[in-house]
C-alpha cells in the first residue's frame, strides 16, 4: 500500500474510537484520493447556526466529522450524501435525526433521539421492507464514527475514473469463492442487529483494491425481471471493486469469474492495465 498505509490494519485501528476514526480517514484520503486540507469542512459558525435551528447540540463525533471533511464530496457525496448541517432532518413522529441518505431515497441512516447526548452515538438504518417493529430503524453501528468510516469507503467505491472500478453480481454458490479471493477487513458486522429487511454489506481488500459485497434481499419473479443494472438471473449478491490503479483493478478482474460481469463490462478496456477487460483477455 502507498506510504505504508495498510488498509486492513488501519481500519482495524480506526474502528476502535472516534479519534482513531479521524486518523484513519486522514490517512485513507491521502492514500486513495487527496489529502485533507483546511476548508474541507464546515466552520464553527455554520455548525452553530445548524444547532440553533435544530434546537440541540450535535454529538461530538458528528461535529468533528463535519469540521474535518464535511465538504469533501469525494468522501461523503459521490453517490449518496452526508446531509449538510443545514439539511439535517428530524422526523416529527419518531424524533429520528436523518444524517445520511441514498441518492434516490432508497435508504436513510439515523441517530435516535435518546442517543443525541452521547459523544459518539449508535446509528440506525431504515428498514428496506415494511416491518412495523423497525419503525425507528435497524441498529446499524455501535458508534457514529464507525458509520462514517463506512460512508467514506462507500463513496470511494463510486469515485475516481471509470478504469478504477468494477461491478458485478454473484450466484449463491459463487459468493464464498469470491470472498476467499480477498482479505476480510476487521470491520464490525453491518448491520449489528441482524434483520431480514436490511442485509447490509461486507468489506474486503486485495492488492491495492477495496471490495464491497452486498447480499440481496429475496426477490419475487417480477422484481427479478425489473432489477438493475443488468439483472444476472438468480444472482444473490452484488459486488464493487475499487482500485487505486488500473493495473490493480485488472488483476482483481482476472481473479473473478467472467460470468460475474455484464457483457458491457467484459468489453470495457482498462487503460494502462496491460490488457483489456474483454472476452478475449487471458485468464489463468
Amino acid at each position: 500500500m502507498p506510504d505504508g498505509f495498510d488498509l486492513a490494519s488501519e481500519i482495524a485501528a480506526g474502528v476502535q474510537d472516534r479519534h482513531r476514526a479521524w486518523t484513519f480517514i486522514r490517512g485513507f484520503a491521502r492514500a486513495w484520493s487527496t489529502p485533507l486540507r483546511d476548508g474541507d469542512g464546515y466552520d464553527g459558525g455554520e455548525l452553530d447556526a445548524a444547532e440553533e435551528r435544530l434546537g440541540f447540540p450535535f454529538p461530538a463525533a458528528l461535529r468533528e466529522a463535519y469540521t474535518l471533511f464535511g465538504k469533501r464530496a469525494d468522501l461523503c457525496a459521490t453517490m449518496h450524501r452526508l446531509e449538510p448541517p443545514g439539511g439535517l432532518y428530524v422526523y416529527e413522529d419518531t424524533g429520528l435525526v436523518m444524517y445520511h441518505a441514498e441518492n434516490q431515497g432508497a435508504w436513510e441512516r439515523y441517530i435516535r433521539p435518546a442517543d443525541l447526548h452521547m459523544d459518539d452515538p449508535p446509528t440506525a438504518h431504515s428498514c428496506d421492507r415494511g416491518h412495523e417493529e423497525h419503525a425507528t430503524g435497524v441498529a446499524w453501528t455501535e458508534r457514529l464514527s464507525i458509520a462514517l468510516i463506512d460512508m467514506v469507503l462507500e463513496e470511494t467505491l463510486w469515485g475516481g475514473a471509470a478504469q478504477l472500478s468494477l461491478r458485478g453480481e454473484l450466484l449463491e454458490a459463487e459468493i464464498p469463492a469470491v470472498e476467499r479471493q480477498f482479505v476480510r477487513l476487521g470491520f464490525p458486522q453491518l448491520p449489528i442487529e441482524e434483520s431480514p429487511c436490511t442485509l447490509g454489506h461486507r468489506w474486503y481488500a486485495g492488492e491495492d483494491v477495496l471490495v464491497c459485497v452486498q447480499p440481496y434481499l429475496p426477490l419475487t419473479e417480477e422484481q427479478e425481471a425489473l432489477r438493475a443494472p443488468w439483472g444476472r438471473p438468480r444472482s444473490r449478491a452484488g459486488f464493487i471493486v475499487r482500485g487505486r490503479t488500473p493495473k490493480a483493478v485488472a488483476a482483481a478482474y482476472k481473479s473473478l469469474p467472467a460470468e460475474c460481469f455484464s457483457q458491457a463490462q467484459r468489453r470495457w478496456p482498462t487503460e494502462g492495465a496491460g490488457h483489456g477487460l474483454g472476452d478475449s483477455d487471458d485468464r489463468e
